[in-house]
């Protein structure tokens, strides 16, 4: 079941980007997975009028893969908000990296709790012991934190201003993770700086996603839509409930607001 709010033909073509979650929005999670036909079609159609980009929380190297079989035609959003990536010129356009001392600083929490580390310095995530200092740090992921204990840790590793700390969906279901990464590199953040990129305002964009992280993507967007499968807390924001990912809610949501 979901929302049918009613949308006339003048608040369709105001709409000038969508730009979409990948993991259980676009796709149903997993590394090797991609959209269905139809929402591919649909996407194929939407690039015909509009831009479409994604905000993913994937290390680059996992959401190519995506972004390549959709040929997308905007500024994509990727690793959370620490880069904004161009499909069209292949390159990466924005990074911003970790404030000095803060790897030090999660890296010594994590020892104290047994937790493993992950570091991002911009292609892929690798486990980190510590040993060697990266050319760049843009961002850290603890892939397994314990469900019960995710807000806990949130707050412990919130170790200075000037990072932001994030709940994400962990690979490995029993668990829940955590994106560490500068304050200023969240998918609000890269909305932001897509819609300067597009020459367009940040209401001219149309934000879908369905996770916590997705909250900075929602905030910035003129239309915010949620999935049938997001969480409560952001159905409860958004401007439209869409199917689920599993019934191809992007297509849905692409014939609804930006096809005639």
């Amino acid at each position: 079941m979901f929302s049918t709010m009613s949308v006339s033909l003048s608040e369709r073509v105001k709409y000038k980007a969508i730009i979409l979650d990948l993991d259980d929005t676009t796709v149903v999670a997993g590394k090797k997975s991609f959209p269905t036909s139809r929402v591919t079609k649909a996407i194929a159609k939407a690039k015909e009028r509009i831009h479409v980009g994604i905000a993913t929380a994937r290390p680059f190297l996992e959401a190519k893969p995506v972004m390549d079989h959709l040929k997308l035609s905007g500024p994509c959003v990727i690793n959370n908000g620490t880069q904004i990536y161009d499909p069209v010129l292949k390159k990466m356009i924005r990074e911003v990296e970790l404030p000095a001392g803060a790897l030090e600083k999660v890296y010594a929490l994590c020892q104290k709790h047994h937790l493993q580390i992950f570091l991002y310095e911009g292609k892929l995530d690798y486990e980190y012991f510590g040993t060697t200092i990266p050319q760049k740090a843009l961002s850290i992921y603890l892939p397994k934190i314990d469900p019960k204990k995710i807000d806990e840790f949130v707050k412990l590793f919130a170790v200075e201003s000037h990072i932001h700390v994030q709940k994400i969906p962990a690979w490995d279901a029993r668990f829940m993770a955590i994106h560490i990464a500068h304050a200023e590199a969240t998918k609000l953040h890269g909305i932001v700086e897509v819609a300067r990129i597009l020459d367009i305002t940040t209401e001219e964009i149309i934000g879908v996603g369905d996770g916590y992280n997705d909250f900075p993507l929602l905030m910035a967007c003129g239309l915010k839509i949620a999935m049938g499968n997001a969480v409560p807390e952001l159905k409860a924001i958004a401007d439209f409930v869409a199917p689920t990912v599993s019934d191809d809610g992007v297509a849905t949501i692409i014939e609804k607001f930006i096809l005639p």
